[in-house]
């Protein structure tokens, strides 16, 4: 493998002081190109656009290690999300690597919707990986991503098996958070999670990305969307509390 130094990484922006994309404060590097247009998509300038600059590894590191003070007191670190990350592997896990190699605590957000190989490719250097389970029906599952769900649940169930997992849900109302799709998504949850670690992250989804999209040329499919509020949270969490998943809301 080449030097880190040498591999430049397509980032679309880099985002200091994250605190919902995994544990403490957080550097997250947001990385260009994804296999899935979910209608809900919040990073539409992570779509393979040519608006992002390639970046050496190096240089994304100086910049993730300004704050490792923060990282040591907070038990935060480096996470990488997208678009989809792993959909060309490489110069990601350079990136995992050299932070791994400063003592950083490494976190990378995958749809799951890439090769089996790619996910195997970076194993030894990632801490926790998150993972969302956007709708359990793959008829729904690909009506609103445009990917059906055979492969990505077989590849969430391979991470669940070989390396720290923690599995998210984007609440999105009217769309996934009826007592059908709650009900199959906590069974997969309880199936697939050991005794004890059968937890779901709620993700709440939220409006603030729509700007994006009349900044890019794009229309965005759900302008009216409305986030959950209070009451549609906490009957979420009952659900999925009464079919056996404990429940942590990240935002």
């Amino acid at each position: 493998m080449p030097r880190p130094a040498s591999i430049k990484g397509v980032v679309t922006h880099i985002q200091r002081f994250s605190v919902h994309d995994g544990p403490g404060i957080r550097t997250t590097v947001f990385v260009e190109g994804c296999p899935l247009r979910c209608a809900w998509c919040q990073n539409p300038e992570g779509f393979a656009s040519q608006r992002a600059d390639a970046v050496p590894v190096a240089a994304i590191l100086g910049e993730v290690l300004k704050d490792r003070d923060y990282y040591a007191v907070s038990g935060g670190g480096l996470t990488v999300s997208g678009g989809e990350p792993l959909l060309a592997p490489g110069p990601v896990r350079a990136l995992l690597a050299a932070a791994k190699g400063a003592g950083l605590h490494t976190c990378v957000q995958t749809s799951g919707a890439v090769p089996r190989r790619n996910l195997a490719a970076v194993l030894d250097v990632v801490d926790l990986f998150q993972v969302d389970l956007k709708h359990m029906s793959s008829r729904r599952h690909e009506a609103l991503t445009g990917a059906g769900t055979a492969g990505i649940h077989a590849n969430a169930r391979f991470l669940l098996g070989h390396a720290a997992v923690e599995l998210r849900l984007p609440v999105l109302p009217g769309l996934n958070d009826d007592e059908r799709n709650l009900a199959a998504t906590a069974r997969f949850v309880v199936k697939h999670c050991p005794a004890g670690a059968r937890t779901l992250h709620l993700v709440p989804y939220h409006r603030l990305y729509l700007h994006k999209y009349e900044e890019l040329g794009l229309r965005p499919r759900l302008p009216d969307l409305a986030a959950p509020d209070a009451a549609t949270l906490q009957r979420v969490s009952a659900t999925l509390a009464r079919h056996g998943v404990a429940v942590v809301v990240d935002a």
